[in-house]
């Protein structure tokens, strides 16, 4: 008696994996993607608090990146952009923009707002380019279209 498999067994097999794998892969792909965009978040939100401090001090938003209170290990920092890992970080003069050197997206960090229902942050992911992947990245994080089709991340 043989024993072991047979081919048609083997195929049905291989076939399964490759459609099982056909469906993690993007899923994984995405997954990589919302965790580059926490990453510039991160990043950004530190150097937009620190524009705030300093905006706080000195009546307007700071032109350079040396004139923020925090470091930067081996950077230049003596002008208004900035490129760390796989992000340009801008300074504005009414926020800070986070540009994905890989993502075909760029985000924007605002200066807050004052109204009577209290402050407001306003925080855009925009798709640059027409890139699908990035307007799908942008459309699952937003709570709304913005002109320009920004989406904003509430």
């Amino acid at each position: 008696m043989n024993k072991g498999f047979t081919l048609l067994e083997l195929l049905v097999v291989v076939m399964i994996m490759g459609l099982l794998t056909s469906f993690a892969i993007p899923q994984y792909t995405r997954s990589v993607r919302r965790a580059e965009m926490l990453e510039g978040m991160s990043q950004g939100k530190t150097i937009f608090d620190s524009a705030l401090r300093y905006k706080s001090a000195n009546g307007s938003m700071p032109s350079y990146f040396n004139e923020l209170d925090i470091g930067f290990a081996g950077l230049n920092t003596a002008s208004s952009s900035m490129t760390e890992g796989n992000f340009t970080y801008q300074l504005l003069t009414d926020g800070v923009k986070i540009v994905s050197n890989v993502g075909g997206y760029y985000l924007k960090m605002q200066i807050p707002t004052v109204s009577n229902s209290g402050v407001s942050v306003p925080v855009y992911c925009c798709p640059t380019n027409g890139d699908k992947n990035g307007t799908w990245l942008c459309k699952s994080v937003s709570g709304g279209v913005l002109g320009g089709g920004c989406y904003e991340i509430k």
